[in-house]
């Protein structure tokens, strides 16, 4: 995959991953690391942590789990939006729910993905977001 020089005041192929469970952590960046070859996938662990680490870093992408400690991750997504408006961030969450749809949506996620489709949907969803990857 090749990045567009558009973008190219992001860090290339870099996926931030903010999920505060390890177990749950480390599979996401299995995930990502195999269905995105050549990817870099930085990982906290917090909201205020994934706020911080995505305006150091400017990645790619940016995974953020709806329930996070600290701040929650529609906070989070709030904040990066503001200052990395074309940025794409992808909100997960445990269901399937309008209200945090609308919510994730209105705070500047470009997706939402429930964690039972994550295996099925989340690299799918990363390779279709239109700044993220070409």
């Amino acid at each position: 995959m090749q990045f567009s020089d558009e973008h190219s005041n992001r860090s290339p192929k870099v996926i931030l991953i903010a999920e505060s469970h390890n177990i749950l952590q480390n599979s996401l960046k299995d995930l990502v690391t195999t269905g995105l070859p050549g990817a870099t996938v930085l990982t906290v662990h917090s909201g205020k942590e994934a706020v911080r680490v995505s305006l150091a870093h400017r990645p790619s992408v940016i995974i953020l789990d709806v329930d996070l400690p600290d701040i929650s991750g529609v906070e989070a997504t709030r904040k990066i939006h503001d200052n990395l408006p074309d940025t794409p961030i992808v909100l997960i969450h445990e269901e399937e729910s309008a209200e945090y749809r609308i919510s994730a949506i209105a705070a500047g996620a470009r997706s939402y993905v429930t964690k039972n489709k994550i295996a099925v949907e989340l690299v799918h969803v990363i390779k279709k977001l239109p700044t993220a990857l070409s």
